[in-house]
């Protein structure tokens, strides 16, 4: 059922009193679409009518977030559902499906690596290899028999094969090194099958990365056994792989075939090494996930540390989309069934940094994908404790990275000014943004600040802020023209080469309205007067005030009086997310 894109659905009480009385009372999933038509969010309920009606009744006192879903709502649709389990398989499909903007989802998870080992003796259905895979069926005699010795191969689709996936990663550089370690230890071919159909080793053999089965080098069952310690230390059980090695190396040092015994010594030391690598867990040696999701600025970034047999064997890091103005538990809450919907390698035990609502009904979900009981709790002391913090921490600081990353990346800076530039209606992108704003404590102590931006990044040595000395009481109009006045006139002395009279505001003492104390040399205690004579003598090529008409009209009246009529400014009303010019 649709109706007309002329309006939105909270402008028709009538009709919506009686949609929210025809929905479902039990459990299902509810779409609700833009004005464009576009699926915008997607959510699940235990009583849908329930759900439907706390959007819709009251609207003014939502949080902002959930209040710019529903005013931008023309319509929604309602599937009913077994059970609360069926709504959330339901609603993951569907965010997956169609990736709604007020919905937490992965950024590109159907881009994650995996590593295939197929079973041997079983035709691959897929040419491995690419993105490009193609059904296929072996051909010949050599065919058939280079489906006993299958190589391991990087694949971006899961499919119920009978194969074995591990992953996902999100690192393709990272799979690669473990791979190429792995080779070291267990030498799997990993040439393509019209290689092997040849006959013959090649380089790999002689350097020993490779255990030769085109040439007959080693049985079925030889290899067979290989690629089983390579799944074995893939799922994390090394302590059990180092224990099979060791028993192997004595029996052949007792059978005096030194040389075998030499080859599962090396492994033997390999294995040790890289466990020297990973932390161990004091007195815990289960399986288990510590998933943590950090929000700042806007974004989120999921870290996952998969811990197996008691050791660490792994982190990876997933950047979420659409987690503004949500907590880490509400993020958490969506993470958990797409990270782990399809995923191979799902342990009896995730450890959650904070705890979402309906964990129930995700551990639930997760024990059907699993085939087994699933265990999601919240540990809150100990060193389980420490372990998701460890979680939170590295998800904390790859988003810090990846954000610094981008700032300095110039493409990307360069096409959200051009952007912001089009969208203000200015000449050109603007290199220097300044940003002013006010506060006080209790209407006292009012101070102006001034942020400002050069290329898109943040330019933290030009920052200043303005001890207010001439206004009385919290006037944010009075105070932003004080602010600004200031500033300007600050500027045309540093063009003139003037004697500055302003206490210098990038001092802590004399920028609260207080008399800076003597400086040798004249300078301030963070910078020197040259510092503040740069960032007053550079004018702004955008001004941005916060506040609405009444601050963007003083800000104004000091530009016309400074003779900077010019110079762009706007006004951000944070509240209702309004701009004036």
């Amino acid at each position: 059922m649709t109706t007309t894109r002329q309006a939105r659905l909270i402008d028709n009480p009538d009709l919506l009193r009686e949609r929210l009385r025809a929905a479902p009372q039990g459990p299902g999933v509810y779409v609700m679409r833009d004005l464009a038509g576009r699926v915008a969010y997607v959510g699940k309920a235990a009583v849908l009518q329930n759900r439907l009606r706390s959007y819709f009744n009251g609207v003014p006192g939502l949080p902002e977030r959930t209040r710019r879903l529903v005013e931008g709502v023309f319509d929604f649709e309602v599937i009913a559902c077994a059970s609360p389990r069926e709504a959330l398989i339901l609603e993951n499909t569907l965010i997956k499906r169609h990736r709604p903007r007020f919905n937490v989802r992965l950024k590109d998870d159907k881009n994650y690596l995996y590593l295939k080992i197929p079973a041997p003796g079983t035709p691959d259905t897929h040419a491995p290899g690419t993105a490009r895979e193609k059904l296929r069926a072996p051909r010949g005699e050599a065919g058939q028999r280079a489906t006993l010795f299958p190589r391991p191969y990087y694949t971006r689709k899961v499919q119920r094969d009978g194969a074995r996936y591990y992953g996902p990663y999100t690192s393709a550089q990272s799979l690669r090194t473990t791979v190429r370690s792995l080779r070291t230890i267990f030498p799997f071919r990993t040439c393509g099958d019209e290689v092997f159909r040849r006959g013959r080793v090649c380089l790999d053999y002689h350097i020993r990365r490779c255990s030769g089965p085109c040439e007959g080098r080693i049985d079925e069952a030889g290899y067979a056994h290989l690629l089983e310690q390579v799944e074995t230390f893939m799922g994390g059980r090394s302590r059990v792989l180092a224990d099979e090695l060791r028993q192997q190396m004595e029996e052949a040092a007792a059978a005096l075939d030194y040389e075998l015994a030499a080859r599962f010594r090396d492994r033997l030391r390999a294995i040790d090494r890289i466990n020297e690598r990973q932390d161990v867990l004091s007195g815990r040696r289960g399986d288990h996930d510590a998933v943590a999701i950090a929000v700042e600025a806007g974004r989120g970034m999921a870290a996952v540390l998969t811990v197996r047999g008691g050791r660490v064997i792994g982190s990876e890091t997933h950047e979420v989309e659409g987690v503004s103005d949500l907590s880490p538990a509400e993020c958490l809450g969506a993470f958990l069934p797409q990270f782990y919907s399809g995923t191979p390698q799902l342990p009896r035990t995730i450890l959650v940094s904070d705890a979402p609502d309906g964990l129930d009904d995700i551990a639930d979900f997760l024990a059907g994908e699993r085939g087994g009981p699933v265990d999601v709790r919240m540990p809150r002391r100990g060193e389980l404790r420490r372990l998701v913090e460890r979680a939170r921490e590295t998800a904390l600081a790859t988003l810090r990275q990846r954000r610094v990353v981008e700032d300095f990346d110039a493409e990307r800076t360069e096409a959200l000014l051009a952007d912001l530039a089009a969208r203000l209606d200015l000449e050109a992108p603007p290199r220097r943004i300044e940003c002013y704003d006010i506060s006080n404590t209790m209407g006292t102590n009012s101070v102006g600040s001034m942020v400002v931006f050069e290329d898109g990044r943040p330019r933290p040595d030009h920052y200043r802020h303005f001890g207010i000395r001439t206004v009385e009481g919290a006037d944010d109009f009075a105070s932003m023209a004080e602010t600004l006045r200031r500033r300007f006139i600050r500027h045309l002395r540093a063009v003139q080469g003037e004697a500055d009279g302003d206490i210098p505001v990038d001092d802590p003492d004399g920028s609260n309205g207080e008399e800076a104390p003597p400086q040798s040399g004249g300078g301030s205690r963070r910078g020197g007067r040259g510092k503040a004579e740069e960032s007053f003598a550079a004018l702004p090529d955008l001004l941005l005030i916060d506040g609405g008409k009444g601050q963007l009209g003083a800000a104004h009246a000091v530009l016309v009086e400074a003779g900077l009529a010019d110079v762009p400014v706007f006004g951000l009303a944070k509240r209702n997310e309004e701009l004036f010019r």
